[in-house]
């Protein structure tokens, strides 16, 4: 593994912050994608670039609460199957047919800051700036960053500033997959009452969440207006999702899966319980605008 020292100078008395290779640490052939790895007292995190994509978190003595595709590739231009993608400057499909889920997943975002903090945490700080490649898709100007505290819990803070002249779209999601034992087992709570949108076979239809969700086969529900907190309990022990945004999306794509080149059977490992700002939920940035959001994970 590299130093810190060995990819960025100015960042180089960090402790516990390192790069690497994927390739280094999932194997795989081919180039492969640049990697952060933050590591200190409280938990330990890992992040490729492409992205700014967390790809796995563990507190201190406790697993990792995230789900990484046994399958997963580390291909330039390709979103890591599994981890934590980021979905914007859209969510979803385009109604013009520009990619799924916007550009931030598939483009590299660059280390602008690291810091260890009084608490034991340590950040480090990822930005996106509009190339040719971004403005094919997003013609205007915007700035993106990226704030992930590690510690006993992990924080990613999202910053998306529009410096167009005109009102646009905007809708976003911290697409977390969450390893569980057994989809089947896990208990997802703090969604009781809400109201989703059933979008399996393009049905979209609504209805009101009642008491605990557990799936029970292809599931892909968008939950409006939902509480800060959620949680899902599993035999395993119980992970607790706080953000401020206000749609969660609930989904796994049970025996399809088969059929998803970078899934197959190991779907019943995962849960996505993403937290964003979606359908209903999303709004506008006017011109100038800034997009504030954050989301905690940690073991209850």
């Amino acid at each position: 593994m590299q130093t810190l020292s060995a990819f960025d100078s100015r960042l180089a008395d960090v402790a516990g912050v390192s790069v690497a290779n994927s390739t280094e640490i999932h194997g795989g052939d081919g180039a492969g994608l640049p990697m952060l790895v933050v590591e200190n007292a409280l938990g330990r995190a890992e992040l490729t670039l492409q992205g700014a994509h967390l790809t796995s978190f563990v507190p201190a003595g406790g697993h990792d609460l995230l789900w990484l595709s046994p399958k997963a590739t580390f291909v330039p231009g390709k979103a890591v199957r599994g981890g934590i993608p980021l979905c914007l400057p859209w969510f979803g499909g385009h109604p013009e047919g520009k990619p799924a889920h916007g550009f931030a997943r598939n483009h590299t975002w660059t280390l602008v800051g690291a810091e260890a903090l009084a608490d034991g945490t340590t950040r480090v700080t990822l930005e996106l700036l509009p190339s040719d490649a971004t403005r094919a898709l997003w013609p205007d100007d915007f700035v993106a960053r990226l704030a992930v505290t590690v510690g006993g819990s992990l924080t990613l803070a999202l910053r998306f500033e529009h410096r167009g002249d005109h009102e646009v779209p905007f809708s976003s999601a911290f697409h977390t997959y969450f390893a569980v034992p057994d989809v089947a087992q896990a208990d997802i709570e703090g969604l009781d009452g809400c109201t989703f949108i059933n979008t399996v076979g393009g049905a979209n239809t609504r209805q009101p969440q009642q008491g605990t969700l557990r799936l029970d086969g292809p599931t892909d529900r968008v939950y409006l207006d939902v509480p800060a907190v959620q949680a899902i309990r599993t035999a395993q022990g119980t992970t607790r999702i706080e953000s401020d945004t206000r749609s969660a999306v609930v989904w796994n794509p049970a025996e399809f899966a088969l059929n998803i080149a970078d899934v197959g059977d190991a779907y019943r490992h995962f849960v996505c319980v993403e937290r964003g700002d979606v359908f209903d939920d999303a709004l506008p940035l006017a011109a100038g605008g800034v997009y504030e959001k954050w989301l905690t994970l940690s073991l209850a």
